[in-house]
């Protein structure tokens, strides 16, 4: 193993790493996604040779399986999400020395509006949840008042029929 690894290295093992990650986080449930072949000539040369890479995978739950496997632990899927977070803005701080001055401008626009969706995003779910909370104590607050009876039982809607009386025998005649 290398004492350093130039960027292009970096950038080809961490592309990797997040490839992995990804299909881990949209298919937890299948079991070649959340194994990684050491023996692959393409994981050995640019992933596991890059230095601390084997730290790096036990930090985020991928254990020994064996001699020819790690195996992510499934148990901590949350913390993988999170963990890709933190290892694609390290990847993305080496993309952005070899990207035109358009590609920059391009690259933090994308990331600002990434930055606002995400804001919007949880203002809307505190403003759910404060929804939520409100219409709880609403019900609770309802379940207290005592029932009224209705007025509207008491209404007659309709016309007014009154059974037809033939008129009185007229006196006189």
């Amino acid at each position: 193993m290398k004492e350093s690894h130039t960027d292009e290295e970096l950038m080809t093992g961490i592309d990797i790493l997040l490839k992995l990650i990804k299909n881990i986080l949209k298919s937890p449930k299948e079991e070649k996604f959340r194994k990684i072949k050491k023996t692959n000539k393409a994981i050995s040369t640019k992933l596991l040779n890059l230095i601390c890479m084997d730290d790096l995978l036990m930090v985020i739950n991928f254990e020994h399986e064996s001699e020819e496997f790690y195996c992510f632990n499934i148990s901590k899927f949350t913390s993988l999400a999170k963990a890709k977070l933190v290892i694609q803005d390290f990847y993305d701080e080496i993309r952005k020395k070899y990207m035109t001055p358009e590609e920059l401008s391009k690259f933090e626009l994308l990331k600002e509006q990434k930055r606002q969706m995400i804001e919007e995003h949880k203002k809307m779910n505190r403003m759910k949840e404060e929804l939520e909370m409100k219409s709880k104590l609403d019900r609770v607050e309802k379940s207290t008042e005592e029932v009224k009876a209705s007025k509207g039982n008491d209404l007659r809607f309709g016309a007014n029929v009154v059974k037809f009386q033939p008129p009185a025998p007229a006196r006189g005649r």
